[in-house]
């Protein structure tokens, strides 16, 4: 036998034409499981599916750069390797067909840096990162296993390694007919030392039977990729190329005009979730990042977004779109535990929404089906009848501002409307920050005005699942601000912020809306707001899951709280936050008492920091921290960053 003849090429690119071909059938047939899900508006100039555009930003970092895999740092290598190591490999086997045009691959500078040294590298990089993943795989690493198992993994892992591992012995074989084996390709010389008692017939006989095996386990790798939950590799990138800009959680808007039969008020099958939601269970790979950084589910809950997915995933398999049981298998206990933190969905490495997808199951619970837990029904009712969830408070709607002369605000006069909010509105300790704040905007000399009435954004409606009552108090707010003339928002709750910035302009709001601590930032950047700085005042922040993973603000609360004292940070800080526990109407739910408090468990996590004071931007954060802080002792803890700013006022700051 003699070196890989023409013939044999020809046979070996026929088989990976056909493990090609069996490859875009395998895409296809995700295609027609995603295209069951509910259609997209209809695309724009420049638009791709479900109405999505190509997000490069995303691509590039999530996809090519995988950025959020190098959180886990020996994970994100080992994919680096895996990935890097299968490119120069495809590279230099494509190569060879330059061989039949009369060019000699293995000559010159490309021949040692490529076809040798960069292929043996390679090879070593594939090994290593698909010996990393298969070892996970067998030691049952929690996450891996915890709420469910994609199968396939390990069989896909096994046939890596062994077309890598076929690949350095035919190349052992070939090395060892050589009279000197060249630099670079030193895997395989090493190999080919042990084949020094062969005689050339036996060389050649196994040169060629292992250039077969590494090209037929090469073939019948590519085949079965579309057909293992290695399709992520494929479907992954596609899912980040088509997520949203903007970050965290964006419920779709429910046209409640449409008719009777394309009405759909939320989910409870595949077929009513949207396409993309759709796709992300087609990427989904199940390896529980989400679950390991879900407040439910740490803290013992019913929730698992893992499961979720992974049940969800079962059904699209199945063919089972249209099974209206997938809502009832999820479980409503499940369903109701989400606080919308969206830290699943910062956390996954393909941009899948799982948060999403459930609260299309909670939005069908509480609109078609009128099921939800009593305490959420009671806030429900509150919001209906009150234009407040707040049951059982003592708080009127003037109580926060006695004893303060504050300005209504006036249309063509007043820059700034400050926007209560219900929390501030009729909780006590989160009437406080509206007092700070106001102490603030006079001492800047910012021009505002309150409304003369108490009222609420419907966030708790929309993230409890009512739509219904979100819009129409929506709508309601819109109108009122219109009639005043105001452009400008001043919010203290993130809550509000998000749903003015993010939900009201779909409706027809055309405002500008700022967070209180953006704001402040502001003002002591431009020198209008001077405060007293005591570096021995050590202070954590609390980011509110709404600001920072919803809306990628981070730094101006810490440029504000730096000003003021030293900042220390707790471990899970940032975008990478854990949440209080009060987001998606969780702030009325009674708990589970089988299971830990997401409160509890963040407070003590900030008190641990050693910082002699809690800070946080969002006044459903303050309160829930502050509910569990009060049980360490009668002195106060935490504090809203507009309450820190007041007290350091400088005299000489002002107009």
């Amino acid at each position: 036998m003699s070196s890989p003849s023409v013939i044999e090429y020809f046979i070996l690119a026929l088989l990976l034409s056909a493990a090609l071909a069996a490859l875009v059938l395998g895409l296809r047939r995700y295609g027609r499981r995603i295209g069951q899900g509910r259609a997209g508006p209809p695309p724009a100039a420049g638009r791709s599916f479900a109405g999505r555009a190509f997000n490069a930003h995303s691509f590039v970092r999530r996809a090519l750069l995988a950025e959020r895999l190098w959180k886990r740092p020996v994970a994100g290598l080992a994919h680096a390797l895996l990935l890097g190591g299968a490119v120069v490999a495809i590279v230099g086997h494509a190569s060879f067909a330059l061989s039949f045009v009369g060019v000699d691959v293995y000559a010159g500078w490309f021949g040692t840096v490529v076809m040798r040294w960069a292929r043996e590298l390679a090879g070593l990089a594939m090994l290593s990162g698909a010996a990393f993943f298969l070892l996970r795989r067998l030691g049952r690493l929690p996450r891996l296993v915890e709420g469910g198992e994609r199968k396939g993994f390990v069989a896909m892992e096994v046939l890596l390694l062994l077309t890598v591992v076929a690949g350095f012995v035919a190349e052992a074989f070939r090395l060892a007919t050589l009279p000197a084996a060249p630099a670079g390709e030193f895997v395989g010389s090493a190999l080919a030392a042990g084949l020094a008692g062969l005689d050339a017939a036996s060389l050649a006989w196994g040169e060629t039977l292992m250039w077969w095996g590494h090209g037929l386990l090469g073939v019948s790798f590519i085949a079965l990729i579309a057909y293992t939950p290695l399709s992520h590799m494929l479907l992954g990138p596609a899912n980040s190329a088509l997520a949203r800009p903007r970050p965290g959680i964006q419920l779709a808007p429910i046209d409640f005009d449409a008719d009777e039969d394309s009405l759909r008020l939320g989910a409870t099958r595949l077929s009513e979730l949207p396409r993309k939601s759709l796709l992300d269970l087609s990427a989904c790979l199940g390896c529980g990042r989400c679950q390991e950084v879900c407040p439910a589910a740490q803290t013992g809950k019913a929730l698992s977004p893992k499961k979720v997915m992974l049940t969800c995933a079962e059904y699209l398999e199945q063919g089972r779109a249209d099974d209206a049981q997938l809502i009832d298998e999820v479980g409503s206990e499940a369903i109701f535990d989400c606080t919308t933190c969206a830290a699943c969905v910062e956390e996954c490495p393909v941009s899948n929404s799982p948060a999403e997808i459930i609260l299309e199951f909670r939005r069908n619970l509480v609109m078609d089906r009128s099921e939800m837990p009593d305490t959420l029904a009671l806030a429900n009712r509150n919001l209906e009848a009150r234009g407040h969830p707040f049951a059982g408070t003592s708080a009127n709607p003037d109580d926060w501002c006695k004893g303060l002369d504050i300005p209504l605000f006036e249309a063509g006069k007043t820059e700034y409307l400050l926007w209560l909010g219900c929390a501030v509105t009729y909780e006590e300790r989160a009437q406080e920050v509206a007092r700070a704040m106001v102490r603030i905007l006079e001492a800047a000399g910012v021009s505002y005005g309150v409304l003369g009435e108490a009222r609420c954004t419907g966030d708790p409606a929309k993230m409890a699942g009512n739509e219904i009552q979100f819009v129409d108090m929506a709508q309601d707010n819109i109108e009122a601000f219109g009639e005043r003339g105001i452009r400008k928002v001043i919010t203290m709750c993130a809550h509000c912020f998000n749903s003015f910035d993010r939900y009201y302009p779909e409706l027809g709001a055309d405002w500008v809306t700022i967070p209180h601590s953006v704001l402040i930032e502001e003002l002591i950047a431009q020198g209008r707001l001077q405060v007293a700085r005591d570096d021995a005042e050590l202070i954590t922040f609390h980011d509110p899951c709404y600001l920072a993973r919803h809306n990628d603000i981070v730094e101006e609360p810490r440029k504000v709280l730096s000003a003021l004292g030293t900042l220390i940070e707790m471990p899970r800080s940032r975008k990478d936050s854990m949440c209080c526990g009060a987001g998606g109407c969780n702030y009325w739910s009674a708990g589970n008492s089988g299971s830990a408090r997401i409160n509890d468990v963040r407070t003590r996590e900030a008190l641990d920091t050693g910082a002699g004071k809690i800070a946080t931007s969002c006044s459903f954060c303050l309160l829930m921290l502050g509910s569990s802080a009060s049980r360490e002792g009668p002195e106060r803890k935490v504090f809203d960053v507009a309450e820190l700013v007041a007290e350091r006022i400088l005299p000489a700051a002002g107009r």
